[in-house]
């Protein structure tokens, strides 16, 4: 696993001790399951080969993919989720990244990560406190061989540790996973340079109105879903919390051919279908509304003074 080196140049703009003991600490928390898990793989990763039957081993081993799709020569990953899909509904309306210090929060396996990398960016930072994750992203970059994409095991509540760094924030399908979702977005928001700009994409619930649906339990079977706000909700959160020049990307709802299983994500792995009533696609197997997803980018006000360490 890397180490911090790569964040050393940004001086006081980034708590690099804390993020070292941050990141030892990570390193701690996974060694048993690493060990028991993940060395093997990671371990064999930098010796694979394009189309060699050790690739494909250890891209089946690395099932459930939930992000992709991914071509490793002959061999198509095709994930639960189709990533591209998404990434087509956003890309014309994003900004230039080339040259740009970029984080992904919640990265997954760094799909989106690999789509940014393509505009020459000085750094992606993708961060994702899944050991599963990280052994996919080093799997892929193995062979994509991208040195200014990282990956981190930090989480979204280690952001404060990052001061005016970031140029862009992709925030995609994490808001609601989290019990305070307007701390996140001032986490954000401090975490970004003067005029940064925020790609906030998350899953809400349809209406006018400017509410939110707090579950009583679970949502589409997750219990990790707290707060899903209509987009007037959403836009009022954003608006609130400091942000400027907002303009909503895209309001979509996630059909079949975009989230499905798939031999790379089979049973008993679970999909949208099975979060869904089967009566009534419009409800969850809860009877609240499905989801819709929404798509908002804003900026940091530009003339917002520089916090450093």
């Amino acid at each position: 696993m890397d180490n911090l080196e790569y964040l050393e140049k940004f001086g006081n703009r980034v708590d690099i001790e804390s993020l070292r003991k941050l990141k030892a600490d990570k390193v701690q928390m996974f060694r048993t399951k690493y060990q028991k898990e993940y060395k093997e793989i990671f371990d064999i990763i930098p010796s694979l080969k394009e189309d060699s039957n050790e690739t494909l081993e250890t891209a089946t081993k690395l099932i459930p993919w939930r992000k992709g799709p991914f071509q490793v020569g002959e061999l198509d990953i095709d994930a639960e989720w189709r990533s591209d899909k998404k990434w087509q509904r956003l890309k014309e309306s994003l900004p230039n990244l080339k040259d740009k210090v970029v984080l992904d929060v919640g990265c997954n396996n760094g799909y989106y990560m690999f789509e940014m990398a393509k505009q020459d960016p000085k750094l992606v930072l993708g961060i994702d406190p899944v050991l599963h994750n990280q052994a996919q992203f080093e799997f892929i970059n193995h062979f994509k061989k991208y040195d200014n994409l990282k990956f981190e095991l930090f989480g979204i509540e280690d952001l404060p540790n990052f001061r005016s760094f970031f140029d862009v924030v992709f925030s995609m399908g994490v808001l609601y996973h989290h019990r305070h979702p307007l701390e996140q977005l001032i986490s954000i928001r401090e975490s970004l340079v003067p005029g940064g700009e925020m790609i906030m994409e998350t899953i809400g619930i349809p209406g006018e109105e400017t509410i939110c649906l707090f579950p009583e339990d679970r949502y589409s079977k997750m219990r990790n879903v707290w707060f899903l706000p209509t987009l007037n909700c959403l836009k009022n959160w954003i608006n609130r919390t400091g942000f400027v020049d907002m303009e909503v990307v895209s309001v979509s709802t996630t059909n079949f051919e975009e989230q499905r299983q798939t031999k790379w994500c089979p049973p008993p792995h679970q999909s949208l279908q099975d979060f869904l009533d089967p009566k009534d696609n419009t409800k969850t197997v809860e009877g609240y509304p499905a989801p819709v997803r929404f798509c908002i980018k804003a900026k940091k006000k530009a003339h917002s003074p520089i916090k450093t360490f």
